[in-house]
């Protein structure tokens, strides 16, 4: 057999040989290509660490303001950043952070610490969108400050390291205030409208057990609400809580204002009606008679003094104590029609007491309306619309329309239908006791309204002035980039303790809000102030709470930040202490030395070096005094 012959027991025996032959290659080249792939895959995701900061392992003692990732290889860019997952956590309590943000070199992402880090273990977590994870730890142990004794307006709390005490948040009593201001309107209201209601138009209701019964009611109401509001008003003033409040001896503060010496007096002239009302025939008595009217003159007279600014401001005061009589008058006559006089049917004496009432509604109503009208254009002017307090105005105008529509409706029925009446019987209480309701329901919600403009500042009345405002004599206005802006005003202006105010009105939220205080005397120390205010506010550190600037001459305060970008451009100015001795002169005039300390209050703004703009002083000398300035030492 010859060799053709041979029979091949290869691949060549089978009919689609040839094109095999030719898929080899292109197979081997696949492999080739899948085996270059699975190189290049088990290289992503190989990206570490480098360096960080806070570093892996180290114990912090000064809160960061960001994290700080520096990487080994390239991340890939703001993109690949901007998908990366970076998570900080304190004791498993995550702490928030800003958006990552990739530095020039392509290898450093920082974030920003939006709120400040707890005590414990931190564990920071990251990982890159080619696959790259990784953690570590560090310590923190940045709160150690302590907080010093202070008085902080609306609840913010002031730290100063080494000053171990504690402060309580300053209570929001806003709501409350309001609410018990309404109870008061209407109780208040309900004793004088219900007291000259009986004086003027039915003597005979003081025969009646229910009529005593009534008085007796709102008169403890009344008290016991003044009380409530006296509480809460001495709270907001102190910083203080409601129970501290109740006791009379914490009521000093309250008369400091305009608006608590007459809520005082209001609950005394109230507390002096009840002893008359408790029995109300007293009030007919001969030797009761001028007693009772100066006392329901004196509790009307004090709501004249809730507003003492605004336009005409003398005859504000008149018609404002003319148009709370008014409405006393108007509100106590339907509470006590409600709940008297239609308890039940009765004689000929409760028909007239509604047809008293009818006739004098009209004149109630022209007196109301026209010195409501007067007091809108003296609080509120032409800026009815325009103004928070001009368009509660407007709402209560629509409140008082519809009252005024069912009072009407009321008084034709009284006028027209019980003309010839000769009692009041069932029918008639029936057919009157749902509008005279409703009447007084929307009496109750005028008062509601008009407690809440209380609460507000209408445009022609000055904000009222805090309790614990005071002249600064130093006072530095500092503004920035990223609206970042700051007011720093101390008092006194000399050596010893000395009271910081720091306002804070932008940017709208920020960490790591920190005040330092550096003399230039090198032997001397300063302070750093940490104010953890996180929005727009103010901080008030107190004379007592060991601030105290022992160096006379140059004081450099600088102002630092954090907010969700990053790390604010710091704040910094200058400012004189005077060492607490100042000599004065006038011109052509001798000298002549004075221990009175002159105020001196700076108002140059300076932004980061603080020698760019050099600190103008503005010095004022009192006009009885001697001038003069004497050299350093």
């Amino acid at each position: 057999m010859c060799q053709s012959e041979t029979p091949d027991w290869g691949l060549s025996w089978l009919p689609f040989h040839k094109p095999m032959r030719r898929l080899i290659p292109l197979f081997l080249a696949v492999l080739g290509f899948l085996a270059l792939g699975s190189g290049v895959a088990s290289a992503i995701g190989e990206n570490t660490i480098a360096s960080s900061s806070p570093a892996a392992g180290e114990v912090i003692t000064v809160p960061p303001t960001q994290l700080q990732l520096r990487f080994t290889l390239p991340v890939g860019g703001a993109e690949a950043v901007a998908q990366m997952g970076l998570s900080l956590a304190c004791e498993s309590k995550l702490t928030n952070l800003g958006p990552p943000q990739l530095s020039a070199d392509g290898l450093t992402v920082s974030a920003a610490l939006t709120q400040i880090l707890a005590n414990g273990t931190c564990v920071v977590a990251w990982s890159l969108p080619d696959g790259s994870t990784g953690s570590f730890s560090f310590t923190s142990n940045a709160q150690a400050t302590t907080t010093v004794p202070v008085t902080v307006p609306g609840g913010t709390t002031i730290t100063v390291p080494g000053q171990p005490t504690t402060v309580a948040a300053a209570p929001r009593l806003g709501g409350p205030i309001g609410m018990m201001r309404w109870i008061v309107f209407f109780t208040v209201s309900a004793l004088f409208g219900g007291l000259m209601f009986i004086k003027i138009l039915w003597p005979e209701g003081v025969e009646y057990g229910i009529t005593e019964k009534y008085f007796r009611q709102i008169s403890i109401a009344a008290i016991v609400s003044l009380i409530f509001l006296i509480a809460l008003m001495t709270a907001q003033e102190t910083g203080g809580g409601f129970a501290s409040g109740l006791s009379p001896t914490s009521w000093g503060p309250l008369f400091e204002t305009n608006e608590g010496r007459a809520v005082f007096i209001r609950l005394l002239m109230v507390c002096g009606l009840t002893y008359y009302a408790w029995i109300t025939e007293r009030i007919f008595e001969p030797t009761n008679i001028v007693p009772t009217t100066i006392l329901l003159a004196l509790t009307m007279l004090s709501y004249g003094f809730d507003r003492t600014s605004g336009r005409a401001i003398v005859l504000g005061i008149v018609m404002a104590v003319v148009h709370m009589a008014l409405i006393a008058m108007w509100v106590g006559s339907i509470a006590l029609i409600w709940r008297v006089v239609l308890h039940g049917p009765g004689d000929v004496d409760l028909v007239h007491a509604l047809q008293g009432w009818a006739k004098l509604a009209t004149p109630l109503t022209i007196g109301i309306v026209s010195t409501g009208l007067f007091q809108v254009w003296r609080v509120d002017g032409i800026s009815i619309i325009n103004s928070g307090h001009g368009r509660v105005v407007l709402l209560k105008t629509i409140a008082v329309v519809a009252m005024l529509v069912v009072s009407a409706t009321v008084r034709q029925f009284i006028v027209r239908g019980m003309q010839r009446a000769k009692s009041l019987n069932e029918r008639v209480v029936y057919r009157l006791k749902k509008p005279v309701g409703l009447e007084m329901a929307l009496s109750v919600s005028v008062l509601a309204l008009s407690s809440w403009m209380m609460s507000m500042r209408p445009p022609y009345v000055e904000a009222r002035p805090d309790g614990n405002q005071m002249q600064y004599a130093i006072v530095q206005d500092m503004t920035g980039k990223d609206n970042f802006h700051v007011r720093l005003s101390i008092t006194p202006g000399d050596v010893g303790a000395n009271q910081i105010l720091i306002e804070l009105f932008g940017p709208s939220r920020i960490q790591n809000f920190t005040v330092a205080l550096t003399p230039s005397e090198p032997s001397a120390s300063g302070y750093l102030i940490n104010v953890p205010i996180t929005r727009p506010g103010a901080a008030l550190v107190s004379e007592d709470a060991g601030i105290a600037l022992k160096a006379p001459g140059t004081w450099t305060a600088v102002i630092k930040g954090v907010t969700t970008i990053g790390d604010l451009e710091p704040l910094s100015t200058t400012f004189v202490i005077a060492d607490g001795t100042t000599v004065v002169t006038l011109p052509k005039q001798g000298l002549k030395r004075s221990t009175t300390t002159v105020a001196t209050t700076s108002t140059t703004t300076s932004t980061v070096p603080p020698t760019t703009v050099p600190p103008a002083t503005t010095t004022t000398i009192p006009s009885t005094v001697e001038s003069t300035t004497l050299p350093p030492g």
